[in-house]
């Protein structure tokens, strides 16, 4: 793998190159999928690929390749494509290495796992223990192996691995709820209790009644309080900004949010999207990207730094910056204590189709699925469907009150795209519409 990435990085500089990286990625995948109570199928996969980026006089190209056998035939096409495209006036180079990176970090015990049955025997056990009548979802072991090159002198070695379950749990079509587990440690591994905790919001979601409009206080559970701060580093990073994607342009040292809400991307945290390094071989580090509420910095690799005169922040992308894995820092608020101070309002469980009306101003809606509660004094007093959270991000963000002082490691495929750390979080008068509206 070494020699592929050495070869590829060799031989663009040879043909005229003045930048080149090779990321050489082993993949080693383990899925099990399960519906109706049962284990359906189970896969494995082994995929090597080559991730090339090669830059002709500012001229940019990046692809995948799968085919070793014509590694040489294939830089040099991709060359060729390059000197035949347009000039890129943003591009501003890569970083310069070699780096010293953390030491290594991966649980031996994930990497040698051959069977998850048990893990899905454990959450489908715990949502029927609760009152489901049926289960769905898949179970995932990932373990890859990274060998980036470049040609400003990084030599650099990842290896990762971790656990991931997502599971449905219904009492009926429209009484369901859902829970994750995460871990990159097998004794941090809980599919159990996410089991439990799908299972305990389908059961308390029976019968739901059409919602209606207003504006309401809301307890956003950590599931879909991890697609809202998904969404603010999406749209911290430097490209989206200079794209005009983002709500956030020109308000670097401006309020974003209330006082109660401190935000960090760290891709060196122990969660699963833990990294050594970025794409240009950067060492990843902790990034304060909201401080009480305030904009502290975007998202940079080595083009958009020195588009905005400032460092790489370790987060490339090399077209685009991006975030590793969020944090939200915890607040000192116990859960019971989020609920008692919802007097009238929703508690919200988990989201998805999240779209912005406008991405310069951040307005948006997003659809509440699986259990959507009627809170009054702190308890839940009915169950409703159909209906929309439509506001705008940075309001929604400024009206955070409270936040919980335990936070859960989320991610799924529908929203949280980004492996995050969310707490409990109470906001008040947020936009609900119905969703035919």
């Amino acid at each position: 793998m070494e020699d592929y990435a050495e070869r590829i990085v060799g031989r663009a500089i040879d043909l005229g190159c003045q930048d080149a990286v090779a990321d050489v990625s082993v993949n080693r995948s383990y899925q099990i999928r399960f519906a109706q109570n049962q284990i359906v199928i189970s896969n494995r996969w082994r995929e090597t690929t080559a991730s090339a980026f090669l830059v002709y006089k500012k001229r940019v190209v990046a692809s995948d390749i799968k085919d070793f056998t014509r590694l040489d035939a294939q830089v040099d096409n991709l060359v060729k494509i390059a000197k035949a495209s347009q000039e890129n006036p943003d591009y501003g180079g890569i970083a310069k290495g070699p780096f010293k990176y953390d030491r290594l970090s991966v649980d031996k015990k994930i990497v040698d796992l051959s069977d998850g049955y048990d893990h899905v025997d454990a959450a489908v056990n715990g949502a029927l223990e609760e009152g489901a009548k049926e289960c769905a979802g898949s179970f995932w072991k990932y373990d890859e192996e990274h060998y980036l090159r470049t040609s400003n002198g990084v030599n650099a070695y990842d290896h990762r691995a971790n656990l991931y379950l997502s599971i449905r749990a219904l009492v009926s079509l429209e009484s369901s709820g859902h829970g994750v587990a995460c871990a990159t440690k097998l004794s941090q591994f809980d599919p159990e209790k996410a089991g439990h905790k799908a299972g305990k919001i389908a059961a308390l979601a029976k019968s739901p009644k059409s919602g209606e409009a207003g504006k309401f206080d809301i307890i956003f559970d950590p599931l879909i309080f991890g697609s809202l701060i998904d969404q603010v580093g999406g749209h911290a990073g430097a490209w989206t900004v200079m794209a005009g994607l983002s709500p956030f342009a020109k308000k670097v040292g401006k309020r974003i949010a209330s006082e109660a809400v401190t935000l960090i991307d760290d891709g060196s945290a122990d969660s699963i999207g833990r990294k050594r390094f970025d794409a240009e071989g950067v060492p990843t580090k902790r990034n304060v990207v909201v401080q009480k509420g305030i904009l502290k910095t975007y998202l940079h690799n080595t083009s958009t730094a020195k588009k905005f005169k400032a460092k790489t922040t370790g987060n490339a992308g090399l077209v685009s910056p991006d975030t590793h894995a969020m944090v939200c820092k915890p607040g000192d608020w116990t859960r019971d204590e989020i609920f008692e101070e919802c007097k009238d309002g929703l508690w919200l469980t988990n989201t998805w189709y999240t779209r912005y009306q406008s991405y310069v101003t951040g307005d948006f809606s997003t659809i509440p699925r699986d259990g959507i509660f009627r809170i009054k004094k702190g308890e839940v007093v009915g169950t409703w469907k159909d209906i929309r959270l439509t506001d705008n991000l940075i309001n929604v963000w400024k009206s955070v009150e409270g936040l919980s002082k335990n936070v859960d490691q989320v991610q799924w495929w529908g929203e949280v795209y980004v492996p995050t750390f969310a707490p409990y979080a109470l906001a008040r008068k947020i936009g609900i519409t119905r969703s035919a509206e």
